[in-house]
C-alpha cells in the first residue's frame, strides 16, 4: 500500500510537466539588444536585473527595448488639523518594443495604485512607504516578465 501512495505521489510531482519560466530558455523566441531606461532610476535598477535574462538569449528575433517608469506618492485626504492622512503609491512603466528591422512594435503600459493611511510615528510611514514600494515594484516586474517570455515571432 505504501509503495503505490509513494508512486502516486511521485507521478503527481515529477510526472505534471511544469517548469519555471526563467529556466525553460526554449520557450523565448528573441533577444533583447538594446535597453534604455528612462524616468525612475530606482525602479528602472530593478527592472534591468530581471530583464537581464532576455539580453543573453540566442535568437534571430532581436528587439530593442525602451522603459519609461515613473513614480507617484499624492495626499488623497487630510485631516483637520490639515496633516495628511492618506495617500496614494502609483507606480507606471510603459514598455516600448521594436524589431530591429521596423517591423513589429509592441506597446503594453504595467501599472499598480495603493492607497495606504497615514501613522503617527514618521518612521514607520516611511518603512512602510519603502516596502510598499517594494512590494509594487516586485509585482511590476513579475508582471514584465511574464509579459516579455510571451512574445511571439
Amino acid at each position: 500500500m505504501k509503495i503505490i501512495k509513494l508512486s502516486i505521489i511521485f507521478l503527481f510531482l515529477f510526472g505534471c510537466g511544469y517548469t519555471p519560466i526563467y529556466q525553460s530558455k526554449q520557450s523565448i523566441n528573441f533577444k533583447l539588444a538594446k535597453i534604455n531606461y528612462e524616468g525612475d532610476t530606482k525602479i528602472n535598477k530593478e527592472i534591468q536585473k530581471k530583464i537581464e535574462y532576455f539580453k543573453n538569449n540566442e535568437s534571430n528575433n532581436i528587439y530593442d527595448l525602451n522603459l519609461l517608469s515613473t513614480k507617484q506618492n499624492k495626499i488623497l485626504t487630510k485631516n483637520e488639523k490639515g496633516d495628511a492622512s492618506s495617500f496614494r503609491l502609483r507606480v507606471d512603466v510603459d514598455i516600448v518594443l521594436s524589431s530591429i528591422d521596423g517591423n513589429k512594435i509592441i506597446t503594453k503600459n504595467f501599472n499598480i495604485e495603493e492607497t495606504y493611511n497615514s501613522m503617527e510615528n514618521k518612521f514607520d510611514l516611511s518603512q512602510y512607504r519603502t516596502n510598499l514600494e517594494k512590494s509594487i515594484l516586485s509585482q511590476i516586474v513579475q508582471e514584465i516578465t511574464i509579459f516579455l517570455s510571451l512574445i511571439e515571432e
